[in-house]
């Protein structure tokens, strides 16, 4: 038993840590290419602006992960040391910040939401311009929720084993 919570609180100190990385390189304007693709790639564009919004507003989803991978190495550790008092405080800590990244997850999709004209053609060459551009939800973005939200249930997979 404590040799899997070990190896549990492990898995979630690492989680911990590349969450808190990733928060950091976002918040302060690096590695946005894994976001915006190529609307991030230039420097001093039209798309700067923009770019480094969306990096502050990931690293806030990211944020919330690190308080949901936190509460988590805390409960581990505390099943560890075998303190139920702190086992059932860290567990309903980590419930509150599941609930909290939920809703940051729909401000983010909320806020980051495309707004086209509605008459505007969806020609083929409109959307190859709008490929390099941030008027739109890249792909990007969407791929490192989806590996973010799969990182947390990895996590708690292996915690709850």
């Amino acid at each position: 038993m404590e040799g899997s919570l070990a190896a549990a609180l492990v898995v979630t100190g690492v989680a911990l840590v590349a969450c808190a990385l990733f928060a950091f390189m976002f918040w302060r304007g690096a590695l946005l290419y894994l976001l915006a693709g190529k609307a991030a790639l230039e420097p001093e564009g039209e798309n700067a602006v923009a770019c480094r919004t969306l990096g502050r507003r990931m690293a806030i989803v990211l944020m919330v992960g690190c308080a949901l991978m936190a509460t988590l190495v805390v409960y581990l550790a505390a099943e560890l040391t075998l303190n139920p008092t702190l086992a059932f405080v860290a567990s309903m800590a980590n419930n509150a910040a599941f609930i909290a990244l939920v809703i940051v997850l729909i401000w983010f999709f909320v806020v980051q939401r495309p707004s086209h004209e509605k008459d505007e053609e969806a020609s083929r060459p409109a959307a190859r311009a709008r490929a390099v551009t941030l008027d739109h939800l890249h792909i990007g973005t969407i791929l490192f929720v989806i590996a973010l939200l799969a990182v947390v249930g990895l996590v708690g997979i292996v915690s709850a084993l």
